[in-house]
């Protein structure tokens, strides 16, 4: 008060300021309590005494609080935030020079407050990541300094505890997010955590502009997602990631989709003429605005993937797939063929169509094949409608999931017949590849491929997007029937292509082609990196779908990695899901044979016995599909230690790859009985050598070769070219020749690993491969050896 009485007597004009009552401490309340209701002596001749008071909302001090509403006489002025305009403007009167675009759009994240964009620009230029030069600040350096990062955490230390908690969760999840989600994550209720919210949102930290909650700085969400440690970073963003996946739309499953008596409602009786009721649809979706390319990147997923999900769809995935779905079917039904009908008949089309395709996906496995075959035992529409398309090859991949092949392959069969005018062109090629991948799994490899060859053509007109999954189809048949340069082609094609176009569902199953074919090359290293790769594509894209190829793959490489006894552990916990997979026993010939062999090599008799089991139960509920028999035919002849079961194995296998392992394992088992068959084995192992050679899987050729060696077992009888070379360019891998014409190009190893779809850590691995294989020290030498060579 005593500054107030000097001021009072004096005859200037005197300016009081408090800074910010937000900050002022309990025990200061009375002198800002004196400040605001200061009078001055009585009949003392004074200067206009100015009193400025700034005020936040949401003080935290009650008595400010309560303080505060006595502030009523005062003029009321309100400090928005500065335009964009300004706040470059304000920068560049603190720095004495405009910034350049990098950094104005670094100043932007400040939202427009002034404290933020004076405490970041001087931060800058202290730390030396400014340029100044010609009146043009260039920035050099985007790290934010550590004037703003303190200021943030300043911020952030007076919030409460709960409060403090929730910024940060959420300043690691994005700029945006919902309550819920942030609630959940904390095993809070949305109501326990609306105190908290409210007081990060009076804090000025976030903002509530519609259902999403913002941070009004990004600046100050970056500061305070980077003081947290990378590890706690990485496993909240997994964590929300997990969190959205979860919350699905649950659409009401009507009476007419319950099963009674061991048929769905409303099929008809065998031997009625009653005529089942029509079938109403799902609960509607919220209308949105969403444009039709969703489609292209999750109907294709939809069609041929449906039974990998065992959850519905993420609400907004859904919501989008309904909104883009009506959008394609109303063009569609406006074509000239139904030019006959009023548009309002079009629209209600599109829409029913559109409920019924999206409450396919709205519901678990069980439930969604019920609903597809009561939505075809009910359907009233053209047999071409895309929703009874849909339905029936929906129905055909969820038959085929769980082990059931001839209705598997019948209802596929059905959907192809079902094309027609009504269809949209959209969805042709995806039925087609649905089949031909079934096709494929029984080893009817022909007919896979022309059906592959007309699906790439109708893609083809589709647009570029729609090429992707053609090119993936036919790799996973390359692989099955062993063509394994073919298959890697293929692969990186459609990959390539879906990189491009967010075609992100078939980048597991991608990528599980190039896993496998890496690992029948003996490429160890390129493997476990497309592994790592297609981990990191899966966490960050929700229209990815699991892949038990991928599994597989990710299986296989666990084992070279850690050995039989650990991988068998990971069977009861991480690959649980592989052992009881039909899929996965359909799909893989060698996959029964595999796990008993690990079994046995980790002495699990039990593991063994169980996969002998279920692959002869598989079988045994397939008649008529030789494939199954065959594999369960190989797997018990391991089991079993019984030669003539491994002989007819490896005579009987469709896959060439499963019939040289068959054929292998009986070499192995005949060496094993020297005395009597010795010269047996050694002759099947020859045999498998020759196999694996024509196929071209160094892998397996150098397993063999090494184990003929260490038993003393001649190989000469083998073809030349089954001899692995050590040194020059034979002994180079098919990857490693790629990368070397790259390098000799005079690319760099992150332009080569583009081309390559590897990572630059694992070209440079290759690369010091070639230089020892080659004797060679240096890139320019890799040019002069090729050269040379050519």
């Amino acid at each position: 008060m005593a500054v107030l009485d000097s001021a009072a007597v004096s005859s200037k004009p005197r300016l009081v300021v408090v800074d910010n009552l937000y900050d002022v401490p309990e025990e200061l309340t009375g002198a800002v309590a004196s400040l605001a209701h200061y009078e001055p002596p009585k009949n003392s001749r004074t200067a206009p005494i100015i009193r400025m008071i700034g005020l936040r909302t949401g003080l935290r001090n009650a008595s400010m609080r309560r303080l505060s509403s006595e502030f009523s006489g005062y003029h009321r002025i309100e400090l928005g935030r500065l335009s964009e305009a300004a706040s470059t403007e304000l920068a560049a009167d603190v720095m004495g020079a405009a910034p350049d675009p990098k950094l104005a759009a670094m100043i932007s994240g400040a939202g427009g407050n002034p404290l933020l964009i004076v405490e970041l620009v001087q931060g800058l230029r202290e730390e030396g990541s400014v340029e100044i030069s010609h009146e043009r600040a260039r920035l050099l350096d985007e790290r934010i300094p550590r004037r703003v990062r303190d200021l943030a955490q300043h911020w952030l230390d007076s919030l409460s505890d709960k409060a403090r908690q929730l910024v940060q969760v959420a300043a690691a999840v994005g700029g945006s997010f919902m309550v819920v989600e942030v609630a959940s994550m904390l095993r809070e209720t949305t109501a326990s955590m609306l105190p908290a919210l409210n007081e990060t949102i009076a804090s000025g930290l976030l903002i509530c502009p519609g259902e999403q909650t913002v941070f009004q700085h990004e600046l100050v969400r970056r500061s305070i997602a980077d003081a947290l440690p990378a590890a706690v970073r990485q496993a909240l963003r997994q964590d929300v990631s997990a969190l959205r996946r979860q919350h699905c739309l649950q659409v009401p499953m009507p009476p007419e989709f319950l099963v009674t008596g061991g048929r769905p409602h409303g099929t008809p009786v065998p031997g009625s003429t009653d005529t089942p009721a029509p079938l109403p649809g799902p609960a509607p979706l919220p209308a949105s605005s969403t444009e039709p390319g969703i489609v292209h990147r999750l109907l294709p997923a939809l069609l041929m993937a449906r039974s990998t999900r065992t959850e519905p769809l993420p609400l907004g995935l859904a919501e989008e797939l309904r909104a883009s779905l009506t959008a394609v079917l109303q063009a569609h039904y406006a074509d000239v063929e139904f030019s006959g009908a009023a548009d309002a008949r079009l629209a209600d089309r599109a829409d029913r169509i559109t409920r019924n395709t999206v409450s396919l996906f709205a519901d678990d496995l069980q439930r969604a094949t019920t609903r597809a075959r009561a939505m075809l035992a009910a359907h009233q529409g053209r047999d071409d409608d895309a929703d009874a398309v849909t339905a029936t090859v929906v129905l055909s991949n969820l038959e085929w999931a769980v082990g059931n092949l001839a209705e598997g392959l019948r209802w596929g069969q059905r959907a192809v017949q079902r094309l027609g005018p009504a269809t949209p062109p959209m969805w042709s090629p995806y039925v087609r590849l649905a089949l031909a991948t079934k096709l494929s799994d029984i080893g009817r490899f022909e007919e896979a491929e022309g059906m592959i060859c007309t699906a790439r053509t109708e893609a083809a007109a589709l647009g570029h997007p729609h090429t992707a999954t053609p090119s993936i189809a036919r790799a996973m048949l390359l692989l099955q029937s062993s063509r394994l340069q073919e298959a890697q082609d293929s692969a990186q094609t459609g990959l390539e292509v879906a990189a491009k176009t967010g075609g992100g569902w078939v980048v597991p199953v991608g990528q599980a082609v190039l896993i496998l074919v890496a690992l029948r090359r003996g490429d160890l290293a390129s493997a476990a990196d497309y592994a790592w790769r297609c981990r990191a594509a899966v966490g960050a894209d929700s229209t990815v779908f699991p892949s038990i190829h991928f599994d597989w793959g990710e299986c296989l490489v666990a084992t070279a990695q850690l050995g039989a006894r650990r991988t068998a552990e990971l069977l009861t916990t991480t690959y649980a899901h592989l052992l009881t997979s039909p899929q996965l026993f359909v799909e893989e010939a060698a996959a029964a044979a595999w796990f008993v062999r690990l079994a046995l090599a980790a002495d699990d008799m039990p593991l063994a016995s169980a996969v002998v089991t279920a692959s002869e139960r598989l079988a045994a509920a397939n008649p008529g599909r030789p494939t199954l028999a065959v594999a369960a035919l190989h797997a018990r002849g391991l089991l079993e230690r019984d030669s003539e079961a491994l002989r007819q194995a490896a005579r009987e296998h469709v896959s060439p790859c499963a019939g040289a392992l068959a054929e292998e394992d009986l070499g192995m088992l005949l060496s094993a009985q020297e005395e009597k068959n010795g010269a047996l084995g050694a002759a099947a192992l020859r045999s498998a050598l020759q196999r694996f050679v024509q196929i071209g899987s160094q892998g397996d050729i150098e397993r063999i070769r090494a184990f003929m060696e260490e038993h003393g077992t001649s190989v000469t009888s083998a073809p030349r070219q089954g001899r692995a070379a050590t040194v020059g360019w034979e002994a180079l891998t098919e990857t490693e020749r790629s990368i070397a014409h790259l390098v000799s190009d005079g690319l760099t190893n992150r332009q080569v690993a583009r081309r390559v779809s590897l990572s630059p850590h694992t070209v440079n691995y290759h690369l010091r491969a070639i230089f020892r294989k080659l004797g060679i020290g240096s890139r320019v030498e890799v040019a002069r050896h090729i050269t040379h060579s050519a």
